[in-house]
């Protein structure tokens, strides 16, 4: 849309209704002005192919922010401002829109025939020395609130450009689509809004689950969806859980599994569903791009079977306790559980100080939910600190021999099991 050259405007009043005049103005106020770029009735009037009539513009555009707008503003409906101008926050008696309203209402019962306009003019005077003014205050600096603002955008079309879980070949579209919400104002490092691309190539953008048929992304992508919607409607769902033959085909298992999902997860590049089994009173992980023939469970009437409750998975926190996806993944290494049945517990590690990248790698596995031990560290030999881990006994085990040149566990018993394992190996590797 570009602003219309006065010559090339014909007498259109007559020729259009009100309703597309309507239309005509949310279109340009969506697409020339945002939360960044107010625009005044004059300028919307270039951008209007239904009326060349500023009058009939104006009126348009007052009666819109009646009919949009909530009535009168309380500071705690701002969301629902969807076209917001000068004063639109303004006390009621004091709103820009009101006042105008008042005085177009006397100046219709002037045209009524037999109206008393002597009187009608004095109301309208009254009412403009009331509030300091010589006519009817203007509408300025008009914003349509889009969807999303500056920072809502960059958060999605971020989230998009950067996805496991979206085939590089929907990820222009996708973004695309999201542009389109904006004004034509905004502008992101990723998108190009006058060419209508990518700026960056969308396979330039790699996850370790990054498969070159795109399969790998649209099955996480799916399973996440249907998921979702089984957490949303408190259901079961059914599926296969598939292992990688040598050719890097998926084989689905030779059994279904019916699980309760609660949470997603994603765990160092992989997707993970938390949940409880059918049977049982444990929980459950699952790698999310490994299920298959994924569906919510449904009754012979073909209604979704309600999930059990989440107070009969011993495992598992509920969302109103203090649920801490982060911590939770610190306690479980490699998303795995304990065998024999131990829980997490606080663990002690000794760690050298002249590794530097030391509180990186903690980071790396165990997020914030560290703590240097002050107390420990004091009895350490010089050179070496001790910091407390809440985490899975058995899968340190694995963890502490996969950083054995940094650090030590001072846990007795994993240390014992972690000297069965370098027994093994050793005999293994003789």
């Amino acid at each position: 849309m570009k602003p219309m050259d006065e010559n090339e405007r014909p007498n259109i009043d007559a020729q259009y209704i009100a309703e597309q005049r309507t239309v005509d103005v949310l279109r340009a106020l969506r697409e020339y002005s945002d939360e960044h770029h107010p625009i005044s009735k004059s300028e919307l009037l270039s951008y209007i192919r239904t009326t060349d009539n500023p009058l009939t513009l104006s009126g348009t555009i007052d009666e819109i922010l009646f009919q949009i707008n909530p009535a009168e503003y309380n500071g705690e409906n701002e969301a629902d401002y969807r076209i917001r101008y000068e004063g639109y926050d303004h006390p009621y008696e004091e709103n820009p829109l009101i006042i105008r309203r008042e005085i177009d209402e006397i100046k219709k019962e002037m045209r009524r025939k037999g109206a008393d306009t002597a009187a009608l003019s004095e109301e309208i005077r009254e009412i403009l020395k009331e509030h300091g003014i010589r006519k009817a205050p203007a509408i300025r600096d008009l914003q349509y609130i889009h969807d999303f603002s500056y920072e809502e955008m960059d958060q999605l079309i971020s989230a998009v450009a950067l996805s496991a879980s979206i085939a590089p070949a929907d990820k222009e579209a996708l973004i695309g689509r999201i542009m389109q919400t904006a004004s034509r104002y905004y502008k992101n490092p990723f998108y190009d809004k006058v060419r209508q691309k990518l700026k960056f190539h969308p396979y330039s953008e790699y996850s370790r689950l990054y498969s070159r048929s795109g399969e790998t992304e649209k099955r996480i992508g799916e399973n996440v969806r249907i998921l979702q919607d089984a957490i949303r409607l408190r259901t079961k769902v059914r599926f296969f859980f598939d292992h990688m033959n040598a050719d890097k085909q998926y084989i689905p298992g030779d059994r279904a599994h019916i699980l309760t999902p609660y949470y997603i997860v994603i765990y160092h590049d992989n997707y993970y569903c938390l949940g409880a089994w059918d049977k049982g009173e444990h929980a459950a992980h699952y790698r999310i791009d490994l299920m298959s023939s994924l569906g919510i469970v449904r009754d012979d009437e073909g209604n979704p079977v309600p999930m059990r409750p989440m107070s009969e998975c011993r495992d598992l926190p509920s969302r109103d306790a203090g649920w801490d996806p982060g911590k939770y993944m610190s306690e479980h290494l490699y998303m795995a559980f304990d065998t024999d049945g131990e829980k997490p517990r606080r663990i002690s590690l000794k760690i050298p100080t002249d590794r530097i990248n030391r509180y990186t790698i903690l980071h790396d596995w165990f997020g914030d939910h560290f703590a240097l031990n002050k107390a420990a560290t004091s009895r350490c030999e010089e050179g070496f600190e001790v910091v407390d881990v809440v985490t899975s006994p058995t899968m340190l085990v694995h963890w502490a021999m996969q950083y054995a040149d940094f650090c030590e566990v001072l846990d007795r018993g994993v240390r014992e099991k972690i000297q069965e394992e370098v027994a093994a190996l050793s005999a293994r590797y003789r």
